[in-house]
């Protein structure tokens, strides 16, 4: 069903997939929405207990696409650097496939936690009080990875 990397060379080594995510702050969703035209957004996420979770407002475009259809991919790419001499890049990158879907309750409230260890370290306690406060302003989606492949280049 999920095509391999043609390029063998730039197959990373097991464990390079969850390496990335942990490393990764921003990451790139793709849905498709109900018009058939895919919808590329970039996002902060967290990759915490082996899925993949990001915050959004409680509408939106990518809200409406993943109730249209789960199905979605999510690319993630760090330890970039240009190579001018060899009309190249140094990278790392995942891109993962998954269903994505809304999370409640401690679920969400564990999410939201995760998300503020990962991105906003020195403001724990003002991101515990956001989440007591105004959890309910944001919803919180889920993807359960269902494949992942990590490519680069490293020289």
């Amino acid at each position: 069903m999920f095509k391999e990397i043609q390029n063998t060379k730039k197959i990373l080594p097991e464990g390079s997939v969850k390496e990335i995510l942990q490393a990764g702050e921003e990451g790139v969703l793709a849905t498709i929405g109900e018009d058939g035209y895919p919808y590329a957004t970039p996002l902060n996420y967290v990759y915490h207990n082996g899925a993949i979770y990001f915050h959004c407002a409680l509408t939106g475009h990518k809200l409406d696409n993943i109730a249209f259809n789960p199905n979605v991919s999510f690319c993630v790419y760090v330890d970039t650097e240009l190579l001018p001499s060899k009309f190249s890049i140094k990278f790392k990158s995942v891109i993962a496939f998954g269903k994505a879907e809304k999370v409640s309750g401690d679920e969400k409230k564990e999410a939201l936690l995760a998300l503020i260890h990962r991105l906003s370290p020195d403001h724990i306690p003002a991101g515990e009080k956001y989440i007591k406060n105004d959890a309910d302003k944001a919803v919180v989606i889920k993807i359960n990875i269902e494949h992942a492949t990590a490519k680069g280049r490293t020289n």
